[in-house]
């Protein structure tokens, strides 16, 4: 089954998001003390001065763990649409919560995006990507004015040849009009 496009959208969208995590990782790692004087309305930084290098480290961890998960979109993994929906479901309760704290314009923008997201990989075709549903088939076009199967003749619809009154099977006598059926 070929990968919905949505799909390869949202294992790109997660590279991007893991390639802008290792930079700031990195960052965070590698200059993390050279940092502390910028951080002035921070206090806690100075007195922590390896808090920025603690934090950097998860940035990294978080970087991976999002090739991972693009990886497993990539390639139609049925644990990656399950994270996908998880990490949607954790981004919608996070946006609320943040709405509410803050009221931040951001906030309607991650739960609206988180949304999107939960209803496209609840539908049928990308469902049955990950192999969580059976995709959709159509009729085939190539065979055009196929006949139904033949009816049996219990099957055969009863009809009275005076009024065409529908009759019942076994019925010898039309029920309105009385006529013999044949």
């Amino acid at each position: 089954m070929n990968r919905p496009l949505g799909v390869t959208l949202l294992a790109i969208l997660h590279v991007l998001q893991a390639i802008l995590a290792l930079i700031i990782g990195l960052v965070l790692v590698a200059l993390g003390t050279y940092l502390i004087p910028f951080l002035v309305r921070m206090p806690r930084f100075a007195r922590h001065p390896g808090l920025l290098g603690v934090i950097g480290g998860i940035a990294i961890g978080m970087a991976l763990l999002y090739l991972l998960l693009s990886y497993g979109l990539w390639t139609g993994k049925s644990w990656a649409w399950t994270i996908s929906l998880i990490l949607a479901g954790l981004g919608i309760i996070i946006s609320l919560v943040g709405l509410i704290a803050r009221g931040a314009v951001g906030a309607i923008i991650a739960l609206i995006l988180n949304a999107v997201i939960i209803y496209y990989l609840t539908r049928i075709n990308v469902k049955a990507y990950f192999g969580k549903a059976q995709p959709l088939t159509y009729p085939s076009i190539s065979q055009p004015n196929q006949q139904p199967p033949p009816m049996n003749n219990s099957d055969t619809p009863r009809f009275c040849a005076n009024c065409g009154a529908p009759a019942a099977m076994g019925v010898k006598f039309c029920s309105y009009c009385g006529s013999k059926l044949a």
